[in-house]
């Protein structure tokens, strides 16, 4: 049974008593920098780690796993009125997975011109130099968590991240009213880390 009182009740007080805000938030992606001022909804993942299960003559007990799995990384942002920002996604996209020519692939220059690798072959197709490796297709993802005084208080890093899915914008004349166009992008990513600023 677990005991009870051997902790003075005053160290057990909480020293923030500020309850966290989601709308205090920023992401920046390095591989488009201006798409940090169209955010409107993004998310820190969920975790799960996995278990597994000792049998024995009596009741099978679990026992901790050994692999974390991370929940997809979701991110809304409004759609800038010449479409940029959702045509840069698209264009990332299309980069991967290469839907009309294997000349596709890889092929755009990384918009912060950082390049990940530095090996490259020249491609005649492309008429210039292409990076050896995938790396490039890859990027950092970097979310600030605010306090209500909008001072960072966290930061996530999610490490390799790529898109899978982006959603579709609807256009409707039936609207009277003003709406704003978003679009929901959900990436992939190896793994995350968050930690007090």
């Amino acid at each position: 049974m677990a005991r009870t009182g051997d902790v003075n009740p005053l160290q057990r007080q909480p020293e923030t008593f500020d309850f966290a805000q989601t709308n205090q938030f920023k992401v920046y992606l390095p591989i488009f920098p201006t798409m940090q001022w169209f955010v409107v909804r993004a998310n820190i993942p969920g975790v799960t780690l996995g278990q597994t299960v000792q049998a024995t003559p009596f009741t099978d007990s679990p026992v901790s796993g050994d692999k974390l799995q991370y929940d997809d990384f979701n991110m809304t942002f409004l759609v800038d009125e010449k479409l940029e920002n959702l045509m840069e996604l698209y264009a990332w996209m299309m980069n991967i997975g290469f839907p009309f020519s294997r000349n596709q692939f890889n092929r755009l220059e990384r918009p912060d011109n950082l390049n990940m690798d530095t090996k490259s072959v020249y491609n005649s197709s492309v008429g210039r130099n292409l990076p050896t490796t995938d790396s490039n297709l890859y990027t950092d993802i970097l979310m600030t968590v605010m306090s209500s005084k909008n001072n960072a208080v966290a930061n996530m890093v999610i490490y390799r991240a790529f898109p899978i899915n982006l959603s579709g914008m609807d256009y409707s004349s039936a609207e009277s009213d003003t709406t704003y166009a978003e679009c929901t992008v959900t990436f992939a990513y190896q793994w995350y880390d968050i930690e007090s600023v």
